[in-house]
């Protein structure tokens, strides 16, 4: 049995196609887009390239910080709030790229869990906003609250009847990427909105990965004379047993396997 599977997974890899590369997504007028994050950074470090690109189109753009940030600041740097101070960071750093349309709805940081009173927060800014462009953290992600927010948020979307299109954005663990924005023109501005984050950079300069991360995206754009910077995205499906299904899966597994 064996060596009939594998002699199977031979002649399927043999019909691939010889290097195929995620495509551009077009960053056009007209989209309303909705962003989920976790915790307030997540935003700028998974799509905020992206999101000032789409805000230079004059697109519509909310964020939903979905956590209060309270378990940020575990060595107390901070003396007083630790949720104001996070708070005022987000906003700093959404302004820089052009988004001043931000909410905060203090789940438990750290500790996030699903519930029929989340999924009608998430039906009704849906409702409300009517995004075509939807933006959730992967559900491949190695951080619990990033997965349990992506498959929230999902289940929410894949109910809807409206039309729009969601995107997983990567942050801790990288994506199998069937989309990339080049986002060239931005970077420095993203930089920036990372330097926002004051506190959570006294813990880990998050730029160097972030940066290097979109660096090494910018391989599948055209080659230039100068460095090409990029974002990446996994495009998800209404459907239950779509490509979400199996980034579930394979997160489940990687738990087992970490855990040894």
């Amino acid at each position: 049995m064996k060596k009939f599977i594998e002699r199977l997974w031979r002649e399927r890899i043999a019909s691939f196609d010889d290097c195929p590369l995620p495509g551009q997504l077009p960053v056009n007028e007209g989209e309303r887009v909705l962003v989920f994050a976790p915790h307030s950074d997540d935003e700028i470090l998974g799509c905020g390239g992206t999101l000032a690109l789409l805000r230079r189109k004059n697109c519509p753009v909310r964020v939903v910080v979905v956590t209060d940030g309270a378990g940020g600041d575990p060595h107390n740097y901070v003396a007083g709030d630790v949720v104001r101070v996070r708070e005022q960071e987000s906003r700093a750093a959404l302004k820089l790229v052009g988004v001043e349309d931000v909410v905060f709805w203090s789940e438990p940081d750290g500790n996030f869990r699903g519930s029929a009173a989340f999924d009608r927060k998430v039906n009704a800014v849906m409702e409300e906003f009517r995004p075509t462009w939807l933006f959730l953290p992967s559900p491949l992600d190695y951080h619990r609250d990033h997965v349990a927010i992506s498959l929230a948020v999902l289940s929410c979307w894949q109910r809807r009847a409206r039309p729009g299109r969601a995107f997983f954005y990567e942050i801790w663990c990288p994506l199998p990427a069937t989309w990339i924005v080049d986002i060239g023109e931005v970077i420095d501005l993203k930089k920036q909105a990372i330097g926002c984050y004051h506190l959570p950079l006294r813990y880990r300069d998050y730029s160097v990965p972030c940066l290097g991360l979109a660096a090494y995206r910018g391989l599948y754009l055209p080659a230039a004379d100068v460095p090409r910077y990029a974002e990446a995205f996994v495009e998800a499906e209404r459907k239950w047993r779509g490509i979400s299904y199996h980034l579930l899966r394979l997160r489940a597994s990687l738990e087992g396997l970490l855990g040894k």
